[in-house]
């Protein structure tokens, strides 16, 4: 009812506004007039008194006092204004011989003396002014009345005018309520109704027996806009749950994309899936081999998937009669609605009871990877409405295969690279040993030659056996780089852990070891290279590999020393508690920001255009692998032009007997 009720009374809110709007108007109109009559009336009064007092004035030079008592005990002022602005006369004694200014504004002093006669409406100060010149005298005659019993008049026909017109729209308030009270019942009628389909009763009726002209009619569309609505609503729910199944599906086949990678597995269950949430008879899914240009049958539904599968269903791409072949070639889904009436539709003894067919092609990228088939038992199954939503479930099957393929790929071509990493490796290893065996016995016996346990040797032959000593031994410490990478590389690198290892005496032999190295470098400069210490000198023992931390130590000194050429390089170690920090910092040319990276991967050298060349690329790499198998870390800073600095850290291990 809440409804219909408000039906009713908007529609005599309108009525009421329709007909106040142009009695408003009118009210307005004659309030205007009336206010303006009312006004000249008032002035014209004013500048009949002003002439009439001014004509006396000019032939009875008394007659001021004797007129304007009329003035005393009211609002209302006389006053005679000579040309110097002074009162000569005036209904308030104390007035005059004082000046006017005082009183009125230049601007309405001077309309006094710019006619012989006029009125002013001097709004501002409520004052209603008429005045006139005295004949024969430079005076002006000046009447002054208060705007205030004027306003009153105003106001009191204003009231009038008002009540008026209130008992006229009281009056047209009754006899539109009668008018609209007579469409009462009809709106009742209708709003009842279309409250009723609001609320979601689309079954709703209206009793038209009453109802008659315009009203009727109305009733009539709304009656059968009900039943539109009715039909697409019913409608509209159906394709709802259609498209919310298809979703569902589709969503269910994207999961199981991201999930299974093995197409064993993953097709068969598509294919299940498929034929499950489309309530289909067979769903089979073929790939397409491109050397061969053959459909093979991947996956089917059932055991008649299976039994297809085990007799190798494969067919050439141009065989016909065949609807996933005719797909395949032209790239393009093909629906069969009636298998009886078509040329192309291929009979599956398997398969007997297929009635429909429909397939869609399976690319990626416009690349042909399949083809998914669909059959029925029902004639007429797949509609054109369907049509966007398999041909979106074989692309994301389509994606799923190449994914799938792909992944498979990656596999193999893993196993292969890790296969030949690891003979690699072996190798590596496997010629080290054998390399460094005779390597050290050429060592051992061109020492004892040079020192003479064979025989005098001459000075000559004493340099150039060094010479080849030197050589060998840096040989050997190739080898030995080269069989610590291939042990980093397979996982076999071991430390052995000592205890109560004194960093102090271990830093010192590799000082001693790098010195020789700094002065063969300084003998070759104008300007030595300074070599400065930072070493705290009361480092605690901890438990360590010391020749590994010698070699990684040494490694980076001799890095300093082959790429300095001028200023220092500065050799920090310091204990902080938990663990030591190691650095070496040196002045030489820098390392590119883009090799920063690259130096620790084997066989990279920082930069090529320098003149040291020695070494294989191997030294970063393993002192890395050996701080990071102690617990460390080990990093690098550089600035081209100003230096480099690696650090690497030491966890501080107490000894284990502790």
């Amino acid at each position: 009812m809440q409804v219909k009720s408000s039906i009713i009374w908007r529609m005599i809110a309108w009525f009421l506004l329709l007909a106040l709007i142009p009695l408003g108007a009118v009210v307005i109109f004659v309030q205007r007039q009336v206010n303006q009559t009312v006004l000249n009336v008032e002035l014209q009064a004013a500048v009949r008194e002003a002439r009439m007092h001014a004509a006396e004035s000019a032939y009875h030079p008394d007659a001021f006092e004797q007129h304007t008592q009329i003035y005393e005990g009211t609002t209302e002022v006389a006053f005679i204004l000579g040309t110097d602005g002074t009162y000569l006369a005036h209904t308030d004694q104390q007035k005059i011989g004082s000046l006017a200014k005082n009183d009125f504004t230049a601007e309405i002093l001077g309309t006094f003396f710019s006619n012989e006669s006029g009125s002013l409406n001097n709004g501002d100060a409520g004052q209603i002014i008429g005045y006139a010149a005295i004949p024969g005298q430079n005076s002006v005659m000046v009447i002054v009345k208060d705007n205030q019993a004027v306003q009153n008049t105003l106001n009191s026909l204003s009231r009038s005018i008002f009540l008026q017109l209130s008992v006229i729209l009281l009056i047209t308030s009754i006899v539109s309520g009668v008018a609209i009270l007579a469409v009462i019942n009809p709106l009742r009628q209708l709003a009842n109704f279309a409250d009723q389909v609001g609320s979601g009763n689309l079954d709703a009726t209206i009793d038209q027996t009453d109802l008659e002209g315009e009203i009727a009619v109305l009733a009539d569309s709304l009656t059968s806009m009900t039943a539109r609505l009715r039909d697409l609503i019913n409608n509209l729910e159906s394709k709802v749950d259609e498209r919310t199944r298809d979703l569902a599906i589709a969503s269910d086949v994207s999961r199981q994309i991201t999930r299974v990678l093995d197409m064993d597995i993953l097709l068969p269950e598509l294919v299940e899936k498929t034929r499950q949430g489309f309530n289909l008879y067979y769903v089979s899914l073929f790939l397409y081999d491109q050397q061969r240009e053959e459909l093979t049958l991947q996956a089917g539904t059932g055991t008649e998937g299976a039994r297809i599968k085990s007799e190798a269903k494969s067919f050439p791409i141009n065989s016909r009669p065949s609807v996933v072949a005719q797909v395949a070639r032209e790239c393009k889904a093909e629906i069969i609605n009636d298998t009886e009436r078509s040329t192309i539709y291929l009979f599956e003894p398997n398969l007997p009871d297929t009635r429909a067919e429909a397939a869609f092609p399976m690319l990626v990228s416009d690349v042909l990877v399949g083809v998914l088939d669909l059959q029925s038992k029902t004639v007429g199954r797949f509609q054109e409405s369907e049509s966007q939503i398999f041909s979106t479930l074989a692309e994301q099957i389509a994606i799923a295969v190449r994914n799938a393929q792909l992944y498979r790929q990656q596999e193999h071509v893993a196993q292969e690279l890790k296969r030949t990493d690891l003979m690699k490796s072996q190798f590596l290893a496997s010629m080290s040993h054998e390399l460094r065996t005779p390597l050290n016995a050429i060592i051992n016996f061109t020492q004892l030659i040079a020192m003479g346990v064979a025989g005098p040797v001459t000075d000559e032959q004493v340099t150039m056996l060094n010479t080849s000593l030197s050589s060998s031994k840096h040989l050997l410490q190739l080898i030995n780089d080269v069989l610590d990478i291939s042990k980093i590389q397979a996982g076999k690198l071991g430390l052995y852990i000592e205890e109560d290892v004194n960093l102090n005496d271990e830093i010192k032999a590799v000082v001693d070891i790098a010195e020789p190295l700094l002065q063969k470098q300084n003998a070759m400069l104008e300007q030595p290279i300074r070599f400065i210490q930072d070493i705290d000198h009361d480092l605690p023992l901890t438990s360590c590999d010391r020749r590994r931390i010698r070699q990684v130590l040494l490694n980076l000194l001799s890095n300093a020393i082959k790429f300095t050429e001028q200023g220092s390089i500065t050799l920090s170690v310091k204990n902080k508690g938990k663990e030591f920090i190691f650095a070496v910092m040196d002045t030489g040319p820098g390392i590119p920001q883009e090799m920063q990276t690259r130096i620790f991967e084997p066989f990279v050298q920082a930069t090529d255009d320098i003149k040291h060349t020695q070494g294989t690329g191997l030294g970063l790499p393993i002192s890395r692998s050996l701080v990071q198998a102690h617990g460390g870390k080990l990093w690098v800073e550089s600035k081209m032009g100003e230096g480099t600095t690696f650090f690497f850290t030491l966890p501080f291990r107490t000894s284990i007997t502790q």
